[in-house]
């Protein structure tokens, strides 16, 4: 790159207002939409039942996608952030989320939430058609249960958690201190209703408070174990009620 061109390119980040100082946090932000977009368009389900073809001659081919795109969600949402808060030096936070500690201490109130609000909802929820007919999402599970427990133990590990590691993690505590911590809870409250275009609904509305509320839950328990066991339980009950 000339002088010239340089300078070109100064002047137009300059203009922007760029900070080279605050480098991370445009990193954080921009990672939602490309994380997201390769997740969305590249490895979903479907995108497996075409790259191995094989998967579509075998009794559990479907369910086996489910799980591979669930592993390279945990690659894209965990993975990947973990590496740039290494690189940025940021990632004692992060990893702090995952210890146990705000989980032991708020384990109680986690569960009674569980039985007396989840369940409840995650009932109601089965009862709708376009719940019905989105769910469970490998469809194979309606007639042969025998790969619920892996299937259920890996939408719990590599889907419901880094989904709460990267929107109430990564996101929020990632950009809290440099943007507040209202319009962080906000920013990845957009993030992940957005991901939820094209599902049923009631999962769409339903997004935003919860985004909210599981920031406020994130922020105030600094564990992301609590929302972790509070999203993956509406999702799996639902499940369940459907199956059974």
């Amino acid at each position: 790159m000339t002088e010239n061109s340089k300078a070109w390119v100064g002047s137009i980040l300059r203009s922007t207002g760029y900070d080279p100082k605050s480098s991370y946090y445009y990193i954080v932000l921009i990672s939602a939409p490309v994380l997201l977009t390769i997740y969305r368009y590249f490895t979903e389900a479907q995108n497996f039942m075409i790259y191995l073809p094989g998967l579509n001659g075998s009794v559990h081919g479907e369910v086996y996608a489910y799980l591979l795109e669930y592993l390279s969600f945990f690659i894209l949402m965990l993975i990947f952030p973990l590496l740039i808060s290494a690189f940025y030096g940021k990632s004692d936070v992060l990893i702090s989320l995952l210890s146990f500690t705000g989980l032991r201490k708020n384990l109680l109130w986690a569960l009674l939430a569980i039985a007396v609000i989840v369940i409840p909802s995650a009932y109601y929820a089965s009862t709708l058609s376009p719940v019905l007919a989105e769910y469970p999402l490998p469809r194979a599970l309606l007639q042969n249960q025998q790969l619920l427990p892996a299937y259920f133990t890996g939408l719990f590990f590599l889907y419901y958690l880094p989904w709460e590691f990267f929107f109430r993690g990564f996101l929020l505590f990632g950009l809290k201190n440099r943007y507040g911590t209202v319009p962080a809870i906000l920013i990845q409250t957009i993030s992940s209703c957005l991901v939820h275009i094209g599902k049923p609904t009631p999962e769409m509305i339903g997004s935003i408070p919860f985004g909210i509320i599981f920031g406020i839950i994130a922020i105030r328990s600094r564990s992301i174990w609590i929302v972790v066991l509070l999203h993956a339980a509406l999702g799996i009950f639902t499940d369940l009620f459907i199956i059974y």
